[in-house]
């Protein structure tokens, strides 16, 4: 096995590591954030005090109108039950009961607005409710699909980075000093295969000469314009 290849391969090891490392960390990150789920907590639970607020709402105007109408019958009561024949006092009961119809009229305008607002609030809240339901179903889902890739990723980890240490003997310590610096400074990328007389890593065409020394299987090649290590079959 050539010294490029063993680096390659190495390096092919290490990219899988990177991803599910990145992929695990994806996932963490997902299963921790509540945005979603607490987005539709609040809302339900503000739905869930206007449909309070207006559900108090009626039952005041109801009360109100429950009132004057006490008030009405009570006056007619006294108006039409033969009790009072003063003519002074017969005009003030007349003129009450006109002003406690007309109070009655406004306030049965009310009560059917605080009827609409009570039927769009619960409107309102049913609709977050099911919202809320809904979204705790779907991360439910979500989180137990990403928990299963995330044992299996583990594993996967587990495995290349056994992989990795029984590779790791094989490899000169000095190419593997330069192969380390090459993946800190090369965004974890330090060998590059070689197509075309081509570096696949940053694109430069290769001289002839140093695409014909990268298939060396002793001796490591690199390529000129971005340093990576090159690989070519």
């Amino acid at each position: 096995m050539s010294e490029p290849f063993k680096l390659f391969r190495l390096q092919q090891v290490d990219s899988q590591i990177d991803q599910t490392k990145s992929r695990l960390t994806e996932i963490e990150n997902t299963l921790k954030d509540e945005t979603e789920l607490s987005l539709a907590q609040r809302n339900f639970e503000e739905t869930e005090k206007k449909l309070v607020t207006a559900q108090k709402g009626l039952k005041r105007s109801e009360d109100e109108v429950e009132a004057v109408q006490i008030k009405i019958e009570l006056n007619q009561s006294n108006l039409y039950g033969g009790k009072v024949t003063n003519p002074k006092e017969l005009q003030d009961l007349q003129q009450e009961a006109a002003a406690h119809k007309r109070y009655l009229t406004t306030l049965e305008d009310k009560l059917l607005e605080k009827m609409v607002a009570l039927e769009d609030a619960e409107s309102g809240y049913e609709a977050s409710q099911t919202r809320l339901e809904d979204t705790q179903k779907l991360i439910a889902e979500r989180n137990k699909a990403l928990t299963i890739e995330q044992a299996n990723l583990l594993k996967d980890l587990e495995r290349l980075i056994g992989e990795r240490q029984a590779a790791i003997p094989s490899i000169p310590s000095d190419d593997l000093e330069l192969y380390e610096k090459l993946r800190a400074k090369r965004a974890g990328v330090a060998v590059a295969k070689v197509k075309d007389k081509t570096c696949t890593a940053c694109g430069a065409v290769l001289p002839h000469a140093l695409a014909q020394a990268s298939r060396s299987p002793n001796k490591i090649s690199r390529c000129e314009t971005c340093g990576r290590i090159l690989y070519s079959r």
